[in-house]
């Protein structure tokens, strides 16, 4: 039985053991949503050894997302992050008269709302060929994967985006490339997809390295062919073909510059930097792999305590560090938490004893002292250290929502945080039943 089987086992048992106990327990009160005995002894302790640092997933997988990211921006403490898109284009079987007449060609990119950073400053991104099989040997595409594309851009677009006001901004493609394409398919040379995406192997939208943010389209963009026919007025609308995106074989490729910071030795996922290394922070970044882990290396003593007892409550607790989160630099309600293990392998999302997924959430919120504090239920993940099978190959990993669809950064405070109020600290109920 390998490693991760055995994880599954242990959840399983553990799990039975929660309900056995409560079972067999005659003279209980209620507590919260714990039952325990009347004359139990309740121990609230905060002074257990947290330790946390940051890492770097080597990749994460972008395959079948929702949302295409595009754009670029520079960070003072993350560096610079910059994300392009590879869209594959599907034959929308279409046909076209010989009396018809070719309009226009452009690229339509449907916002989705989502950005992240400074969308005030006018943006530019361009448009190229790609020049490969969007594919890969595994089927899945990661934010490390990329294509050979052309040297000259095919279409490019400098503009103001309104990614929450408006519905979506048009990038006009070269008319070569457009009228090229429009007599392939009017003069049959193009009749099924095949014969399509062996010329057309998609396109890549690219921004600017100067650009302030990232962008989120919709994968229900196209590329939308425009002819018409000469007896028609110039108040009638043209005629489109819409290229759809393949959204299986589209995706987002994210690239970092980490020269200058605290990240530039992150070399495989067995690395970490300690908080303590890094002015007593710790970091995530979504979309580039970065992560915090976590570790609570002796809870094991917590049977130091004479008598046999068992934890009823525990709750890491983790604050945003002061003026870190901005209008532009923006923070969530929540936090993904998953559990590790040493080299940085998921093993699945932390979970309560109900086996219900569970996340950072913000608890408290001081808009004053502009103070944000995440509380993680870790009941179930101490319970899991003190098995002996996963003592010391078991942490936790704190990442952003959507990690694999957006860029959002967090600053976190550490442990050795001078202000009581915002470091790191785990916060533990334990009942002692019998002495």
């Amino acid at each position: 039985m390998n490693i991760k089987q055995l994880f599954s086992a242990l959840l399983f048992f553990l799990s039975i053991g929660v309900v056995i106990s409560c079972e067999e327990d005659e003279d209980l009160v209620p507590v919260g949503e714990d039952w325990i005995k009347v004359d139990t002894k309740i121990y609230f302790i905060d002074s257990m050894t947290v330790e946390s640092s940051t890492f770097k997933f080597d990749s994460i997988s972008v395959s079948n997302t929702s949302r295409l990211l595009v754009g670029s921006y520079t960070d003072p403490v993350f560096g610079k992050v910059k994300a392009k898109s590879f869209m594959q284009l599907a034959y929308p079987f279409s046909s076209i008269s010989d009396d018809a007449v070719y309009d226009s060609i452009a690229l339509v990119l449907n916002y989705d709302n989502y950005y992240y950073n400074d969308t005030t400053q006018t943006q530019s991104i361009e448009v190229f060929n790609v020049l490969d099989d969007i594919k890969t040997d595994d089927g899945y595409f990661y934010n490390t994967t990329t294509f050979d594309v052309s040297e000259t851009s095919i279409g490019s677009r400098t503009f103001t985006p309104y990614p929450t006001k408006e519905d979506s901004i048009h990038v006009r493609i070269s008319d070569v490339f457009g009228e090229e394409l429009y007599e392939k398919i009017r003069d049959n040379e193009i009749t099924t997809s095949d014969e399509f995406l062996n010329q057309y192997q998609g396109i890549l939208v690219s921004p600017d390295e100067n650009n302030t943010s990232v962008l989120g389209f919709s994968t229900t963009s196209s590329l939308r062919l425009y002819y018409s026919y000469d007896d028609e007025t110039e108040a009638e609308e043209s005629e489109i073909i819409e290229f759809s995106l393949n959204s299986t074989n589209s995706f987002h490729n994210i690239a970092t510059d980490y020269s200058g910071t605290y990240f530039d030795t992150l070399e495989s996922e067995e690395t970490q930097i300690a908080s303590t290394d890094t002015d007593d922070n710790v970091f995530t970044q979504s979309g580039t792999g970065l992560a915090t882990r976590i570790d609570i290396p002796f809870v094991e003593r917590i049977n130091d305590i004479a008598g046999t007892g068992s934890i009823l409550d525990a709750n890491l607790k983790i604050s945003i560090k002061q003026n870190s989160s901005t209008e532009n630099l923006f923070t969530r309600d929540s936090l993904s938490v998953y559990l590790i293990d040493r080299k940085g392998d998921v093993y699945g999302v932390l979970t309560d004893t109900s086996s219900e997924t569970v996340y950072a959430v913000l608890e408290d919120s001081d808009e004053e002292f502009e103070t944000l504090t995440y509380s993680i239920p870790v009941t179930y993940f101490l319970n899991l250290k003190l098995d002996t099978t996963y003592k010391d190959n078991l942490y936790l990993a704190i990442y952003g929502q959507d990690f694999n669809q957006s860029v959002d950064r967090y600053i976190l405070n550490g442990e050795e945080t001078p202000s009581d109020d915002l470091k790191l600290k785990l916060e533990l109920t334990y009942a002692i039943y019998e002495d």
